[in-house]
């Protein structure tokens, strides 16, 4: 019952709040059921009435003032957002490069193993032919491996050309 109370107690503020120039009265009530209701509206006549909240009427000065206090709230929550979610372009960008740096490096070891592979098995017409099977599966893997870390180095130039984007949008938005 107290969350209710509490949630009921937030967004009566907040409207009373928001709408101090527009509303003039604001009513809390419940119904036959029980459920709360907030308006700006009277309740119908049936309603249980908890409160009413009546908002003073500002002069023009402090309404402004208003105005360009929740302007500059909304602004910098704004800012906030769009430096959230440069930060996390950025996460994703470095998460993505040392992904990459990773499939490089495990491409180029199954690279290396399929070299000494083939140095050790095919040294000999002979040898090649006993062991072409195992030399061309050892390639296929480290072409594989190759394939693969260049997806990752696609992915990693994607996510850091969505970093840039994100950090460039914030200055091209200021004035």
């Amino acid at each position: 019952m107290k969350p209710i109370v509490v949630v009921a107690a937030v967004i009566l503020s907040l409207v009373v709040a928001a709408g101090a120039c527009a509303q003039s009265k604001v009513y809390t009530w419940t119904d036959a059921k029980g459920k709360l209701y907030i308006t700006d509206e009277p309740p119908p006549l049936d309603a249980s009435i908890k409160d009413v909240v009546e908002s003073p009427h500002l002069p023009p000065a402090e309404t402004r003032q208003l105005e360009q206090q929740r302007q500059l709230r909304e602004e910098s929550r704004r800012d906030e957002k769009r430096g959230s979610e440069t930060g996390e372009a950025l996460r994703r960008a470095r998460e993505a490069d040392q992904r990459a740096r990773e499939a490089v490096q495990q491409a180029d070891e199954q690279t290396q193993r399929a070299l000494d592979y083939r140095k050790h098995f095919g040294n000999t017409p002979s040898r090649r032919e006993q062991f072409k099977y195992k030399i061309r599966e050892e390639d296929a893997k480290a072409e594989a491996a190759r394939a693969e870390a260049q997806k990752a180095i696609d992915r990693a130039k994607a996510a850091s050309e969505e970093a840039r984007t994100a950090i460039s949008q914030p200055q091209e938005a200021r004035p």
